[in-house]
């Protein structure tokens, strides 16, 4: 596959008109024997790439390249934290693909939405992996259809990583969201998870034992209600939670507790649906010399507690991406301050990637509020902050190149270019580990390096 930085320059009419009859093949090439082996794909992503290698499109560079992108960019390491929003392009004549990594809870559910800009009738493919770290491995959890919208519940707490490739020949400028709640509703009408006071793990009994769920202050008497619809287990009394209340989850595999009630409203074996009242706030059990509470708990067959606050966190969505943005991306820049920083995440409390100097060139992918999403001319990918790069307006200086100079397409080692297409004034638009890229008077475009 060719990288980033040649695919960029030196494109030619002819380029498009291949494309062209590429996109032709591909919504005319298809027999029946195809369409039914699709059938039974679960993924977009792998239908679509079935259809490319089931025709002559498998012949084209282009198509080769398309599958490996989208293969290589499951081994980035950009991580980001939720909610997360960002403006970003892919150049509709480049394969290109984008990965990006986020923790998650167990008992979130996570929405991702991405909506075209320039390019409306544009589709993306977007998987959701779940990362294995200890065999760094990704397994596809889930997609998105047509509609560019996922929504998903975490089962379990870890890193996930949303991958996002366009067919081929779309892309253009999208913007893309993801946020996150909690699966249950809240259990105390009128409260919210500022109101909790105490959390899963605090030290109990001189630290003797941990708090297994969240303790919520209301005034005695106030509605408990079922967090989700599901079926009542158990109505009773113990020593520690007082008069409780279980009511089973069938659909999420899970238990809930309810503890510490001053009245119980329903009978073991009723049907409830979320919102309905089952219980009124007390500070029995344990909790007779504390103010009136609700503890809360959760459990999982086989586990036994889990931490409830991520199954009550309220709607998180990050901002909406500002299409200004969208002025530099799919640019070239350049590092502006004597040297910056570049990091995994959009954040100054990720970790750093490695620190580049002043004119490093560099490929404005994104932006994420006052972060660029960049590509490096070796392949790293990262962000910087907005005020450390720019785009690249202008060359930093220009220089005389004899027939005699050699420059790169490429910046491995290939055939370099001589002769009169690179003879004559050249700009150099950036620099990079002591080489320079540069513009010849011809228009050709590569890596000049210094000897």
């Amino acid at each position: 596959m060719r990288p980033f930085f040649s695919l960029l320059t030196n494109q030619t009419s002819g380029n498009m008109k291949k494309g062209l009859f590429i996109v032709a093949i591909l919504f005319t090439g298809c027999n029946g024997g195809v369409v039914d082996r699709l059938l039974k794909k679960s993924s977009p992503y792998e239908k679509y790439l079935e259809t490319l290698e089931s025709t002559s499109l498998r012949d084209f560079a282009l198509v080769r390249d398309w599958k490996a992108v989208g293969e290589q960019v499951l081994r980035d390491s950009l991580q980001v934290m939720l909610p997360h929003q960002e403006v970003a392009f892919f150049d509709p004549q480049v394969p290109k693909a984008m990965l990006l990594r986020y923790p998650v809870l167990e008992g979130q559910e996570v929405m991702a939405q991405l909506t075209p800009v320039t390019q409306k009738d544009a589709h993306f493919f977007m998987d959701i992996f779940e990362v294995d770290a200890a065999e760094q491995r990704l397994k596809r959890i889930h997609f998105a259809d047509s509609s560019g919208t996922i929504s998903y519940q975490v089962h379990n707490s870890g890193i996930h990583a949303l991958r996002i490739q366009p067919e081929l020949f779309r892309g253009g400028v999208f913007t893309l969201s993801i946020g996150y709640q909690g699966l249950l509703s809240f259990p105390l009408v009128g409260k919210g998870t500022v109101d909790i006071a105490s959390f899963w793990g605090d030290p109990r009994d001189g630290d003797a034992r941990k708090h297994e769920g969240v303790d919520i202050f209301s005034r005695r008497g106030t509605p408990v209600v079922a967090a989700s619809s599901g079926s009542v287990r158990r109505v009773g009394n113990n020593r520690l939670g007082g008069k409780v209340v279980w009511l089973h989850d069938r659909d999420l595999g899970i238990s809930q507790y309810y503890a510490h009630l001053d009245s119980q409203l329903v009978q073991p074996g009723e049907h409830v649906n979320a919102g309905d009242t089952i219980g009124l706030v007390g500070n029995t059990g344990n909790a007779i010399t504390t103010a009136p509470h609700l503890h809360f708990g959760i459990y999982r067959s086989g586990r036994g507690a889990v931490d409830p606050f991520p199954f009550l966190q309220d709607l998180h969505l990050p901002d909406d991406p500002d299409l200004a943005d969208s002025v530099d991306i799919g640019s070239l820049g350049t590092v502006t301050a004597s040297s910056a920083n570049v990091r995994h995440g959009p954040s100054t409390s990720s970790d750093m990637i490695a620190n580049y100097e002043r004119n490093t060139l560099l490929q404005i992918e994104g932006k994420s509020g006052n972060w660029y999403r960049i590509t490096l001319p070796d392949g790293q990918k990262g962000f910087i902050y907005e005020t450390l790069a720019e785009k690249r307006d202008s060359p930093l200086r220009e220089i005389e190149m004899t027939p005699l100079d050699e420059v790169w397409e490429l910046r491995e080692e290939s055939t370099p270019v001589t002769g009169e297409i690179v003879s004559g004034k050249a700009l150099i638009l950036g620099e990079f580990e002591g080489n320079y890229y540069v513009e010849t008077a011809s228009g050709f475009r590569g890596w000049w390096k210094v000897r």
